[in-house]
This record gives structure tokens, C-alpha cells and sequence, in this order.
């Protein structure tokens, strides 16, 4: 009898393959938007809120949540309407979800810009208000992944490979600024973060996904999407960004399907550095390339991370039971990795612009180890106060000189910096104006490379660092934290 109503609400409330398939496009298009609005920032800097990769991120999150509204609408229906039928739909935990996971992503928008206002500029994607956005994609993900579960026909397969896809794109997000050359952060956490992500999308698909290959197949599919999101920046001009190789790793571990999971992820979490390392060094140009001398403590972190996600998964069980260590490991896990956001400490650019007092042609030119940096202002050098050039990029600054010269009625701005090492630099010209305001203006560039852009001297907001912020970022990495919880333990159930 139990079994008949567990069926009977599964086929109410289930996820049409057709929604399914919408949600999947849209978060498709907010992949394609995220690694844009990475390169836009990285190319161009930050600007108004509604430029292009913006409105594309949000609406493909907003037709992602438009289709999970659908198919709560249609569910309730289904039951019935009325507070019975309201009952059946919130209790489907696949359907809560991926209803919370939308709106909390929705949410990020407002919570992020009001983040900026209170605390000041913060361009990382480590920033508590980034994670428990991209968390909330992640709930909204598995949700539709597990009420696809069992759709059936090419429609429902189909729908299911690509929310999977979402699922693996989503917990890759993470690393982005290293793929996309711009790392933030130690260099040492690139390859253990990327461990971790596909550790936990392992898990996911493990439970969420039928066939055998299937978690394999999405993981080719999600190659596809990321191979035609670098083409797609290739023909708009803008920076590149690496192919990972996941769809290696997740063959390896169909290949394994005969062990127990909980082998299956420390394996893959120790596998990744390795396999990740050689295609680190094929799109050298583009990405962070991490040094050999690191490999060991990668695998190290690689394997841990597989060993956090068994327990947190429950395939590793110790008394007071997996619940309890599932949370404490998942909000260990977020906190460890948003702690330098915590305290303020962005090692990289953090161009997040300001009031625009000059504009000038900024030309920066890499030749080995050193970097010259010329600007031409359209107005003299009276009221400025040259302070130095400074080059910054995942965890060091490197400082040198910078002068004025009175040009006629124009300003020349050079200085120099050296001890650059390989990848690219942000190299800023740093001012005061004549209230003793820093001004700045910077450029990206990579070693043999020189680049001309007309930039703006601007006047960066300052940091307003208070205790509020630890207790604001505390809490929005607890709901990040909570939304990987739910999805692991959902998937958990899902799978039973």
C-alpha cells in the first residue's frame, strides 16, 4: 500500500521532461553568461549592472526557475489544488529544491549589490554572496535532475543528460577565475577545488542517474557546452577560458562502477590533479598553469576532498550518524574556502572601477620578467601625485615607479615593474588626485604580450570592512552551506 502511494505521488509530481528540458536550456545559457561576465570583467572591468553577459545570466536563471514555478503549478494541479494538493507538492523534497535553489539564486542579485554598497567593491568569486548563488544553481539542478529521474523516451533522457551537465557545470564554477587565468587565490587550491566539485558531482550522478554511462555522457555533453562557450568568446573578442577534462575523469569512474562508491570518490578526487595537470599545460595561454612542485599536495587535497564527501554523502558512517557529519563537513568545506574572502583578502585584481575622474590610452607591454606601463591623460598633470605601478596576480604584488611628465596641454603617466613571473598580470598605474584620493587604471596582460585600450583613471570606492560583514558572510555561507547538504542528502534518498 506504501509502495502505491510513494508511486502515485512520484507520477503527480515528477518532472515533465519538456520542463525539464526548458530548465536545462536556461541554465545552459547561464553558463555560457558566467564565464562572459568573468571575461567582460577581466577585458573591460566592472560597469553598470545591465550590460550583456548580466541580463543573459539572469534570464537563463529566470527561465529556469520560470519552468520549476510551471511545474509546481502543474503538480499542484495534478493533486488536486486546494491545501491537500499543496500538502503533496511541499512535501516533494526534488520539487522544494529546486524551488528554493531558484529563488535563492534570484535572490543573489539584490543580496550581491547590496553586499557592494555596505562593504565596498569585492570582485571575487569566493565572496559569500558568489557561493550561495552558485549553491542556490546547484539545488535548483539536482531538484530537476531528481524529479527526471525516471521520465521516460529520448525527450525525458535528453532532459535529464542536460540538467545533469548543469549539475557538473555548476560545482566547476568555483574555479573559474583559475581557468580563466585571473586567480584570485593561491595557486595551490585550484586543482583540490577542482577536485572537490567533481567529487561531489560523482555522488550526485551516482544517485540521480540510471545507466551505468550515463554521468559519463553528461559529462560529455557538459565539454560540449564549455568547448562552444570558449567559441563563442573566441568570435565576440574576449578572453579565453580551458576545456577541463571531465569527461575523462567520470569515464574513469563508470570504469570503477564495480567498487563502492566511497572508493569511487577518493579515487577520483586523488585521479583529478593528475589528469587535470597535463591539460593545464596543453592551454597554457589561457589558463593557470599549476606548478609540478604542487602535484603532490594536490592529490593529497584531491583525496581528502573524496574522503569529506564519502562521509558527508553517508557512505562512511561513525556514530552520532551521517546527518550531523554531513553538515559539519560541508560547512567546514565552505568556510575553509570563503575564509580569505572573510577576512578582506583578495590576492589578485579586484578592478570593481569607482568614479571616473580622467580618461586616458593606457599601454602596458610584458618583455620577460618586467612590465612598462604609459598612460596619456587629455589634460595636464596639475593636482596629480604619481604613487607607483603595481602589478598583482594570485597572491603576490609586485611594486615599482611611476612618474609624470608634462606633455603640452596633456599628461604622460609611465612607470615600470619587474619580477613578473609567467601568466597574466593586472598592472595598475597608481595616483592621488589633489585631496589625496587614490586614482588608478590597470590592464591584463601575459607575458609577451603588449596591450592599448582607452581606460578610465578612476577613484575606487573604499573598503569599509565592519563586523557586520563576518556576520552577513557567515550567514549566506550557512545557506550555501545548508543547499549542499540538502542536495547530497536528497540524491541519498532519491537513490533508496
Amino acid at each position: 500500500m506504501n509502495i502505491c502511494v510513494a508511486q502515485q505521488r512520484r507520477d503527480v509530481t515528477d518532472t515533465p521532461a519538456g520542463l525539464g528540458l526548458v530548465a536545462g536550456v536556461g541554465s545552459a545559457l547561464a553558463l555560457l553568461a558566467t564565464y562572459w561576465d568573468d571575461s567582460w570583467h577581466t577585458d573591460k572591468g566592472r560597469d553598470e549592472f545591465a550590460i550583456p553577459p548580466h541580463l543573459l545570466l539572469y534570464s537563463g536563471v529566470l527561465l529556469a526557475a520560470l519552468a520549476v514555478a510551471a511545474w509546481g503549478l502543474l503538480a499542484w494541479r495534478r493533486a488536486g489544488f486546494g491545501v491537500q494538493g499543496l500538502r503533496v507538492v511541499l512535501a516533494t523534497p526534488a520539487l522544494l529544491l529546486a524551488g528554493i535553489g531558484g529563488a535563492a539564486t534570484l535572490a543573489s542579485g539584490p543580496v550581491d549589490a547590496a553586499w557592494h554598497e555596505a562593504y565596498g567593491r569585492d570582485a571575487v568569486l569566493w565572496s559569500p554572496p558568489h557561493l550561495s548563488a552558485v549553491m542556490g544553481t546547484l539545488a535548483l539542478s539536482v531538484g530537476v535532475l531528481a524529479g527526471l529521474r525516471d521520465a521516460p523516451g529520448p525527450l525525458g533522457r535528453t532532459a535529464r543528460l542536460l540538467a545533469a551537465a548543469g549539475v557538473i557545470a555548476t560545482l566547476q564554477v568555483p574555479v573559474l577565475e583559475y581557468d580563466s587565468d585571473v586567480p584570485q587565490f593561491a595557486v595551490l587550491w585550484f586543482l583540490p577545488v577542482a577536485a572537490l566539485g567533481v567529487v561531489v558531482a560523482v555522488a550526485l550522478l551516482d544517485d540521480l542517474l540510471p545507466g551505468r554511462w550515463e554521468a559519463a555522457s553528461a559529462a560529455v555533453l557538459y565539454t560540449v557546452l564549455r568547448a562552444a562557450t570558449v567559441g563563442f568568446l573566441a568570435v565576440t573578442g574576449f578572453s579565453l577560458t580551458a576545456v577541463p577534462p571531465i569527461a575523462v575523469l567520470f569515464v574513469a569512474v563508470a570504469l570503477l562502477r564495480r567498487q563502492p562508491l566511497s572508493v569511487r570518490l577518493i579515487a577520483a578526487g586523488a585521479a583529478a590533479p593528475l589528469v587535470w595537470w597535463p591539460f593545464l599545460r596543453l592551454q597554457a595561454e589561457v589558463t593557470t598553469v599549476v606548478p609540478a612542485s604542487l602535484l603532490p599536495a594536490s592529490v593529497a587535497l584531491g583525496a581528502a576532498a573524496g574522503l569529506l564527501v564519502a562521509i558527508a554523502h553517508g557512505d562512511l558512517r561513525w556514530r552520532p550518524g551521517p546527518p550531523a557529519h554531513a553538515t559539519a563537513v560541508v560547512v567546514l568545506t565552505v568556510t575553509l574556502l570563503a575564509l580569505p574572502t572573510l577576512q578582506g583578502a583578495a590576492f589578485a585584481h579586484d578592478p570593481g572601477q569607482g568614479e571616473q575622474i580622467r580618461a586616458g590610452e593606457l599601454t602596458v607591454t610584458r618583455s620577460g620578467d618586467d612590465a612598462q606601463i604609459t598612460m596619456l591623460l587629455a589634460s595636464p598633470c596639475e593636482g596629480l601625485t604619481p604613487v607607483g605601478t603595481v602589478a598583482r596576480r594570485a597572491g603576490d604584488t609586485r611594486r615599482g615607479p611611476v612618474r609624470l611628465v608634462g606633455d603640452g596641454d596633456r599628461c604622460r603617466v609611465q612607470g615600470s615593474v619587474t619580477g613578473l613571473t609567467p601568466g597574466r598580470w593586472f598592472v595598475y598605474a597608481e595616483l592621488r588626485d589633489g585631496q589625496g584620493r587614490p586614482l588608478e587604471a590597470w590592464l591584463p596582460v601575459a607575458a609577451g604580450e603588449t596591450a592599448t585600450e582607452t581606460r578610465p583613471l578612476y577613484a575606487p570606492p573604499a573598503t569599509a570592512g565592519a563586523a557586520t560583514q563576518k556576520v552577513a558572510g557567515a550567514a549566506l555561507l550557512a545557506v550555501a552551506a545548508g543547499l549542499v547538504v540538502a542536495c547530497l542528502r536528497l540524491s541519498r534518498k532519491s537513490a533508496r
